[in-house]
């Protein structure tokens, strides 16, 4: 699990004026190259416990491998929520799972919604032990109703392991917002009762390279399913699929060319080249 580390620019609400200038001097020194002067400017406030310069030191400890677990933990035992997130990264990196879930939850309680899918996961995985494998829906539910887009996909996932229909609403949702793996498994869900969106939703996996989706495309070409039957146009998405690493599809490819002619199989040979540099000559 990785995070992005952004100083702080702002002052506490509240905090005394000369705080918050000598937290801004701070980030003036930082932004000039001059980590030194920051760090004694926001030692200086964090010892007197400034939040924001709490978490600024540990950001600069970051750096160097020094004690930012130590800043982090001071900031994010105060509420401050960057904090929060930052020392959950952490102990998840070290592999202190409890420790990062008591973070993650601390964030997803301020509405942090990656905080929420991140602690979904480490009990989807069985990191907090296999009894609290259940509880990953309801984080993941969180962090996806407030649009988390990770979260929508992971939801259905997790729906879908336990065949709840409303699985489908969810790969919908993140497969609409461009999640990838959701468009495919959307295609997946609506297979049966509704094969021409089916295809449509392999399409566009299949297009943003997922090749396991490309492969299934072609399958429904060369079956008709959801459209006409196409052999040119299945050997172009089996053909797709194996450059995009799928290499099962290599089975499906020798099975068309097998009752391909030389003329059909040259153009799905070229229509697959075009199709990997311009999806515009994709067949549909």
């Amino acid at each position: 699990m990785r995070w992005a580390w952004i100083i702080a620019l702002v002052g506490l609400v509240g905090a005394p004026a000369q705080a918050q200038l000598r937290a801004a001097d701070g980030l003036a020194a930082l932004r000039e190259g001059d980590a030194v002067t920051a760090r004694a400017i926001w030692q200086h406030l964090a010892e007197r416990g400034d939040v924001l310069a709490q978490y600024n030191l540990g950001v600069l400890a970051l750096r160097d491998g020094t004690d930012a677990l130590r800043w982090f933990t001071l900031a994010a035992e105060a509420g401050h929520l960057p904090a929060q997130t930052a020392l959950a990264g952490l102990l998840a990196d070290a592999g202190d799972w409890d420790g990062a879930a008591r973070w993650y939850a601390a964030a997803a309680g301020q509405g942090d919604a990656g905080s929420a899918h991140s602690l979904g996961l480490l009990h989807d995985r069985g990191l907090l032990g296999d009894a609290a494998r259940g509880q990953a829906a309801r984080w993941f539910r969180q962090a996806a109703d407030a649009g988390h887009i990770d979260a929508q996909f992971a939801l259905g996932a997790v729906l879908a392991e336990a065949d709840d229909p409303a699985a489908t609403e969810w790969f919908a949702r993140a497969a609409e917002a461009g999640h990838t793996e959701a468009q495919f498994n959307l295609g997946r869900a609506l297979f049966e009762t509704d094969p021409e969106a089916a295809r449509m939703w392999y399409r566009r996996a299949g297009l943003a390279g997922f090749g396991a989706a490309s492969h299934n495309l072609a399958l429904m070409h060369a079956r008709g399913q959801g459209g006409r039957e196409s052999f040119q146009a299945a050997l172009t998405w089996a053909l797709v699929a194996q450059e995009q690493g799928f290499v099962q599809a290599a089975t499906l490819s020798g099975a068309l060319l097998d009752v391909m002619t030389a003329q059909a199989e040259q153009a799905a040979r070229t229509a697959a080249a075009a199709c990997l540099t311009q999806s515009d000559d994709c067949p549909e």
